[in-house]
């Protein structure tokens, strides 16, 4: 059995190649392949910035180079435009909630990266903004972004990463959202649907990598059908 240090080499082996090499050269003709460039995806973590990336436009979310803890995440889905148009704030990493969660914790990262804390004026969820410098870059570009959302051209993705819960994948796929993905690496008991995408990976973990997490036309589905269908 590969163990998790070995694992974690082999994930950044394949997300350098996907993002320096394989992107870069293929994004222009994939770009191509679609009907229309305005549409606007809400992840959990990374994806939609990967996916913008992969059809070479420019990123028309907040939900970029950052990810949400599971339960986070489908709160903030309840109430989407509450959020969106909500307060962001920032704490030090030492005051998130989250800090003690191995998903957060165990991941050296932690403490180098802002974390936000977003209210609907009802409520608070945290966001760890992985991939910004500092605050005023990721409260710069959150409030830019949220600006572009197209409302009537919304992706909204969930996977089974950061804590998520059976509870978790049930609420996702009960939201009222017309355009859903869920990527997980697993069966769950009493799921299924349209937008439930199970993908095989090697080697095995408790949650989809993010490597693995499709884009443009895979095995799994084909995500430039998905956008052109909305």
């Amino acid at each position: 059995m590969i163990g998790d240090e070995n694992m974690l080499s082999i994930e950044g082996i394949r997300l350098k190649f996907r993002n320096k090499v394989y992107i870069p050269l293929t994004c222009r003709a994939r770009g191509k392949k679609l009907n229309n460039t305005d549409f606007t995806i809400i992840s959990n973590n990374c994806w939609g910035g990967t996916v913008y990336e992969a059809y070479n436009l420019p990123k028309e979310s907040p939900t970029v180079g950052m990810f949400f803890m599971a339960e986070d995440y489908i709160t903030f889905l309840s109430d989407l435009k509450g959020y969106i148009h909500g307060t962001l704030q920032f704490i030090k990493p030492e005051e998130s909630r989250w800090k003690d969660a191995p998903q957060v914790s165990g991941d050296k990262r932690f403490g180098s990266y802002p974390v936000g804390l977003l209210s609907n004026g009802k409520s608070y969820i945290e966001i760890f903004f992985l991939h910004y410098h500092s605050e005023k870059e990721a409260k710069d570009k959150w409030e830019r972004r949220c600006k572009r959302i197209n409302w009537d051209r919304l992706l909204v993705k969930f996977n089974d990463q950061n804590g998520c819960t059976l509870k978790d994948v049930q609420d996702f796929m009960n939201l009222p959202f017309k355009h859903k993905l869920f990527f997980t690496c697993k069966e769950w008991p009493g799921i299924s649907g349209e937008g439930y995408t199970v993908i095989r990976q090697f080697p095995k973990h408790d949650f989809v990598m993010a490597s693995y997490e499709p884009f443009g036309c895979s095995q799994y589905c084909n995500i430039t059908e998905i956008i052109n269908s909305m």
